[in-house]
């Protein structure tokens, strides 16, 4: 049977349940994913703007009871969960990819015999998913589902292994309605008869699209799934994995020769890549850009690893976390991101993603540059304290909601201030950026309102 890169994240499920889990201080905020069950992991994670998120979760001492969904509209005030498939049994889900607040999709294999494939969707927000397999796919023995992956909200390709020597890749214009074959003479061939894809192993941004293969390749169409291009093997690599770009030139992606993972670099678009080997502090589990910005973020839960990267992967920097078996990231932009842990082992319900909540990332160290400052509480009810290190002269503050839009401003005037208290309680629930100015120095914090 092929081997499906889920079963990374079934090992242990939290190895943080054995010590007393401390989050990063640019990450505190814990939400709850909503899984009913313990130590359930959100093992693929899908980030589709400030407010909506799409995750899917795994529990059970096999680590292959993958059908349930979870998902936020709200920034992550709240999550909704429930079951993509009617059971757990059929289908193994091989990735999720959301669209919107109401559309979702995902696609998996079968699960007895290691093949085929099936698609599905939801358009009212997860309350129902239905089988939108494309007719004619995913029939053959050969046959495997490895993605769906939508480049825009009508316009979607699903990858299939190669069945008599031609990847079998279906694309819809229309929003799934229906979908055609891309024609083998526009997909390179497999470098063997042994080559196949990966389920999750691909990254979209535009109209372009990478995956990986098992052979130390990358495919890549640059026309939404139309023609493709394949880059050279990787020298001593065979799985491509955790493929991210920041720009259509510079990427990162996780490259393995059975149990040792090395860090690959690109800088002309995955047409070449360079082993990095594994940079101290490098997380496999997953690896993601932050979006806006040349930076890259990554985890690991063996490792219990939650680093960033400002130079395309060459070093990395701790956030500082303790204990907690992080497997998913991903960033709407350089101020809101989330990260996905295991949900609480004693607990169902409870836990299982933290938020970003620091300075803005991608943004060079100097005197410019806005500091971290201290709010509380946070998450608030909307009644907030700020308090400054040191006494200031005069402030001016300015609350902006998720779209950038300033929703709250006021100048303070006075002979010195070393705290200063806000009601916000006339703003909805969701996450809110407050922005703090004195006469020489920028402070920005990130704060929600519950």
């Amino acid at each position: 049977m092929k081997k499906s890169l889920l079963t990374i994240f079934s090992a242990v499920l939290s190895l943080s349940a054995f010590a007393q889990p401390t989050p990063s201080p640019s990450w505190p905020i814990l939400q709850n994913t909503s899984f009913p069950h313990t130590s359930a992991g959100l093992i693929l994670m899908d980030v589709v703007d400030a407010n909506t998120v799409w995750g899917l979760g795994n529990y059970g001492s096999n680590g292959r009871q993958s059908h349930l969904y979870t998902m936020t509209s709200n920034a992550g005030t709240t999550w909704t969960s429930g079951p993509i498939l009617p059971d757990t049994n059929t289908y193994q889900i091989s990735n999720i990819e959301g669209v919107d607040a109401m559309t979702c999709w995902m696609s998996a294999w079968t699960k007895s015999t290691g093949n085929k494939g099936v698609v599905y969707n939801t358009l009212n927000g997860g309350t129902s998913w239905s089988n939108v397999t494309p007719v004619g796919s995913f029939t053959n023995a050969a046959s495997f589902a490895d993605f769906v992956c939508f480049v825009n909200p009508t316009v979607g390709i699903v990858l299939g292994d190669p069945v008599g020597g031609e990847y079998e890749i279906w694309k819809t214009i229309n929003g799934g309605t229906s979908w055609s074959k891309i024609a083998g003479a526009n997909i390179p061939n497999p470098l063997s008869a042994s080559e196949y894809g990966l389920t999750d192993s691909y990254f979209s941004l535009g109209n372009t699209i990478w995956f990986g293969t098992n052979t130390g390749r990358v495919y890549k169409s640059m026309d939404a799934g139309d023609t493709w291009t394949v880059s050279a093997t990787m020298a001593g690599i065979t799985e491509v994995s955790r493929i991210a770009f920041t720009d259509a030139n510079n990427g990162l992606c996780a490259g393995s020769t059975g149990s040792a993972s090395n860090l690959m670099q690109t800088t002309n678009g995955g047409a070449t890549w360079t082993n990095l080997g594994a940079p101290a502090g490098v997380g496999f589990n997953d690896i993601a850009p932050i979006t806006g910005t040349s930076w890259f973020a990554s985890v690991s839960n063996p490792s219990l690893t939650m680093a960033y990267s400002f130079d395309n992967g060459a070093t990395w920097n701790d956030w500082g976390s303790l204990n907690i078996g992080y497997l998913q990231i991903g960033f709407a932009n350089n101020m809101v991101g989330w990260a996905g842990t295991f949900s609480d082992n004693l607990t169902a319900s409870f836990g299982g993603v933290y938020t970003y909540s620091a300075i803005p990332l991608g943004i060079a160290n100097s005197a410019s540059a806005p500091k971290a400052i201290n709010l509380y509480p946070n998450p608030s009810n909307g009644n907030v304290t700020i308090q400054l290190p040191v006494a200031k002269r005069g402030i001016t503050i300015s609350v902006k909601n998720s779209l950038g839009q300033v929703v709250y401003a006021e100048k303070a005037v006075t002979t010195g201030m070393e705290s200063k208290s806000l009601n916000l309680q006339q703003l909805s629930k969701g996450i809110y950026f407050i922005d703090l100015t004195t006469e020489n120095e920028k402070y920005h914090q990130k704060i929600v309102i519950e």
